[in-house]
């Protein structure tokens, strides 16, 4: 727009562009602060901030002068000043000009004005604290909403006016509750739905916003009309509704308005960092009221804004600006108030006298300090020979108003830019956050790093769940009862911590029971059933130490540990068991460790390098004693099963019904990594020569597992069978129970009504004890060793049996076949020989610590009156202290025969008060006996 049509609106006069410059000094923002720029003394900023109020008296020739700064402050550079003219000369529905009606209707139109969107979304004020304080003023008034409730006593009405003004404002709530909603949505939602959506959220949300919302907030916390009086907000929003308010201070009531109006420009314009819109209001609000005389509210108002700031001594970003035709008469209050005999006239020194006086004495309690009354010379009329003079000097070159553009970090592409980059990197924050968790999940079996076992557990490469679980997990297993099995466990465990606080006195002690509990994907879930029978021998052991209470009876927790199936990862879960015992002080051992493979051995020698004793449940291998002296195990070594199985197999040639030739053809795994096949092979290979056996070996592939290679070019186990068919000595089976089972189903293919003699070592109990698998190839006998007497009954003679009706009813049913591989014996005994041993350490050194050294060395001394008469036989370390395995332990041999049923052949071993089957090999003596 050119300059000449921009500055034709505005009035010309002698001292216009002193006017425009003095209004675009006090309008303009500073960057810092607030206005006025204060005086600094000594580097201190001295003296308050604050807007004047500007007092324009031009007489009766200046009809136009308010609206020329109006247009002014619309065109300013590079956007509107936000500004609003009222005209006070057109409000004459009040007869008296300092009624309170008067001042707030004149704030209503001035708030109007303030939310307009003309103003830029920039420059928009919403009017929270007065549009609520003027809604209640105008409750009960005229056309206003009706309010009888204050008449009889009770505030329902009033709240459900609230409730409603607040429902108005929301544009959601108006939406749930229009009739085309609801036509809309009828039939289509659940009525449960409709009635939470369209009535109890509201007033729900209504409930909160009444007690936390700013507005509310703030009523009772403000100066005026003592609003803890009666103490709560309704009590006070009652005391502002007609006609309660006509009992009120009318000049309290006018403050309370006016510093509502005030409060909610402060609030639009306090600067947070948080808000860069705040920033961007580089320019003050600006109130024209133009009509100013004692015949209207103007004065009363001005008076009101000024009283206000002295009481509260907050800034406020408003400037006043009244246009007069004439100052307020000599005499009255209004014109003492200006605190001068005389008006400032326009000149360049307007600006800066002001200032200099308001940082005097603007702390004073009294009003003249903020007023600025101005006289503006009359208007030049065009036909005034030196009117083009004046408009070019004095208004076309302050015609372009020019406010401060608002800070670069604040303008709304950079805060556009700021908010998207921030969305960004919160989006790629919890990406990673997100894709961080997910992988954590992957990594520690699905489990979030919040649940309390996901630190002790790990995935492994093969996709198991490996490591320690110390609050009830199931390690994702396949078998409902092993499930059932460790979640008993997590249960005792709990009862025992709880025993433990109740009597601190008593010792404290943790087991890990480290097994395989899981199966190679691809296999049988019934081949974890020993695994499971285990684990529940040794929770029938704790759970009778539970009811124990004796002041040196242990106090008993055990944690289940996966170390994969074949003992793969037992390294990795012996570092996670380091970590856990310099955690816990009360981790003194661990039992189980599954099959005798290399993996077995590293995990061994790794649980030696950190300190913990073991108590194996079924190892047999010869050379698991070898990889550490802190190893021990209930089970009888593999040289012990060779002499046994030898002897048997003497007793058959010269006894049996049917006679074998004295030959043995031994099967044993092609597996390098199976230590326990190996060794058995090469005892009983020795064992058979001295008894005068021709001996023949022959070796089988194992099923390799899924995605690796097969260990050996030799056949497989079922071809082994057919092979064997034809054999008329003994076959013995040196294999893994799932190979067996191979062996027998070639057998089975080719010479079912004619099997050779077959014993199996003590890994085809496992066979046995599943009575399904077990009974798939009915016709073929066949003699295995068990490192127990065979079946078992729950009827009370057991210890371990009567214990395990208690916790695990439903395996009474399958006992008599379970209990043939002996895997809950041994989990009991192996437990019950921790017990014992710290039993024996504080009965004879009390104050002994119960360190994983301590236990393990009276281990090492269960022997003679000390042995442990237990489930599985007699168990005693003979008095040697380089002995790991039991003297002479027990050792039965059982027959299957045609229809697959048990039955005992004949047992070797010590077994309190029974004597061993007459074919045995001879007892060897204990020391000291």
């Amino acid at each position: 727009m050119a300059s000449n049509e921009l500055d034709s609106h505005i009035p010309v006069f002698r001292g216009a562009g002193h006017l425009l410059r003095l209004i675009a000094d006090l309008v303009r923002r500073p960057r810092r602060r607030e206005c006025p720029e204060p005086v600094r003394h000594r580097g201190v900023a001295q003296g308050r901030e604050g807007l004047p109020v500007i007092c324009l008296v031009g007489g009766d020739d200046h009809p136009q002068l308010a609206k020329g700064i109006s247009y002014f402050l619309s065109h300013a550079d590079p956007r509107r000043v936000p500004h609003c003219l009222h005209d006070l000369r057109t409000d004459t529905s009040s007869s008296d000009p300092e009624s309170v009606e008067a001042v707030r209707r004149t704030l209503e139109r001035l708030a109007q004005g303030f939310a307009l969107s003309v103003n830029g979304s920039d420059g928009r004020v919403r009017f929270r604290r007065f549009g609520l304080v003027n809604w209640l003023t105008q409750t009960g008034v005229g056309n206003g909403p009706g309010y009888p409730g204050g008449l009889e006593g009770n505030d329902h009405t009033l709240l459900q006016g609230l409730r409603e003004r607040e429902f108005r404002r929301r544009r959601l709530f108006g939406l749930l509750r229009s009739p085309e909603t609801e036509l809309a949505v009828d039939g289509n939602v659940p009525w449960w739905v409709w009635l939470f959506a369209v009535h109890v959220f509201p007033l729900a949300w209504f409930r909160v916003r009444r007690g936390l919302g700013c507005e509310y907030r703030w009523l009772l916390n403000q100066p005026y009309l003592a609003p803890r009086d009666p103490g709560t907000f309704i009590g006070f929003a009652e005391r502002l509704t007609a006609p309660h308010n006509q009992v009120e201070d009318p000049e309290q009531l006018r403050k309370l308005m006016v510093n509502a109006f005030l409060e909610d420009l402060r609030v639009a314009f306090r600067r947070r960092i948080w808000r860069p819109r705040t920033a961007r209001r580089t320019a003050y609000c600006v109130a024209l009221l133009d009509g100013v005389g004692p015949g209207n509210c103007g004065y009363p108002l001005l008076q009101a804004v000024i009283d206000v700031r002295n009481e509260t001594g907050a800034f406020d970003p408003l400037l006043l600006i009244s246009c007069g035709a004439e100052p307020p008469a000599d005499g009255t209050r209004i014109r003492a108030d200006w605190g001068h005999s005389s008006l400032w006239e326009l000149s360049d020194r307007l600006y800066g006298g002001w200032r200099d006086t308001f940082l005097h004495q603007g702390r004073a309690r009294n009003r003249a300090p903020w007023y600025l009354p101005v006289t503006v010379p009359r208007l030049m009329p065009p036909s005034e020979e030196s009117y083009e003079l004046t408009r070019r000097l004095e208004v076309a070159q302050d015609a372009r108003l020019r406010i401060p553009e608002p800070p670069l970090w604040a303008r709304r592409v950079v805060s556009v830019v700021a908010v998207c980059g921030a969305l960004v990197a919160l989006l790629g924050a919890g990406g990673l956050v997100l894709g961080g968790e997910s992988n954590y999940r992957q990594a520690h079996c699905g489990l979030s790093r919040f649940e309390d076992d996901a630190a002790t557990l790990r995935t492994a490469g093969t996709g198991e769940c490996i490591g320690v679980a110390r609050h009830g997990f199931t390690f994702h297993s396949p078998d409902p009862s092993l499930d059932t099995t460790l979640r008993t466990i997590y249960a005792q465990n709990s009862r025992a911590e709880e025993a433990h606080q109740a009597s601190p006195e008593r010792p404290f002690v943790t087991l890990v029971h480290l097994s395989a509990l899981l199966s190679v994907s691809g296999k049988p879930t019934g081949q974890l059933a020993y695994g499971r029978e285990a684990l529940q021998g040794a929770a029938s052991a704790q759970s009778r130490q539970l009811r124990s209470t004796g002041a040196t009876e242990p106090i008993l927790r055990i944690f289940p540990a996966n170390a994969g199936s074949g003992m793969r990862f037992g390294t990795q879960v012996v570092d996670i068991l380091e970590q856990l015992k310099q955690q816990d002080p009360s981790l003194v051992g661990v039992t189980g460790l599954d099959q005798s493979r290399e993996a077995t051995n590293r995990t061994i020698r790794k649980l030696t390098a950190v300190g913990l004793p073991m108590v194996a449940t079924t190892l047999s291998a010869d050379s698991l004693v070898r990889q550490s002296p802190m190893y021990f195990q209930v089970s009888p070594q593999n040289t012990r099963e060779a002499d046994v199985a030898a002897a048997y197999a003497d007793h058959l040639v010269g006894q049996g019904t049917k006679r074998p030739t004295r030959r043995v053809r031994i099967i044993g795994s092609a597996d390098p990594s199976d230590t326990y096949s190996r060794t058995l092979s090469d005892d009983v290979a020795g064992r058979f020569r001295g008894r005068g056996f021709a001996v023949e070996r022959t070796s089988f592939t194992p099923p390799p597992p899924p995605g690796e290679e097969p260990s050996s070019d030799a056949p497989g186990p079922g071809a082994v069978g057919q092979r064997s068919c034809s054999y008329p000595g003994v076959v013995f089976f040196a294999g893994r129970s799932e190979d067996f089972e191979s062996l027998l189903g070639g057998i089975n293919e080719s010479c079912n009504s004619d099997p050779p003699t077959i014993i199996g070592g003590d890994d085809v109990a496992r066979l046995a004890a599943d009575a399904d698998r077990r009974g798939h190839y009915p016709g073929i006998p066949y003699d295995f060793l068990d490192f127990t007497l065979g079946s078992a009954r729950c009827d009370g003679t057991s210890e371990l049996y009567a214990e395990l009706s208690k916790l695990f009813p439903e395996e009474c049913a399958k006992v008599a076949s379970s209990s043939l591989d002996g895997h809950a014996a041994l989990g009991f005994d192996a437990v019950k020989l921790y017990i014992n041993a710290v039993k024996q350490l504080r009965e004879e050194a009390a104050q002994m610590p119960l360190t994983p050294p301590a236990v393990w060395h009276a281990i090492s001394g269960v022997h003679g009156d000390e042995a442990l008469d237990g489930e599985s036989g007699i168990i005693s370390f003979g008095g040697d202290v380089d002995r790991q395995v039991p003297l002479d332990k027990l050792l039965s041999v059982q027959h299957i025969d045609l229809v697959g049923r048990p039955a005992q052949a004949g047992f070797c071993g010590r077994v309190g008060g029974q004597k061993q089957s007459s074919w045995c090999p001879p007892l060897e003596a204990e020391q000291g006996r």
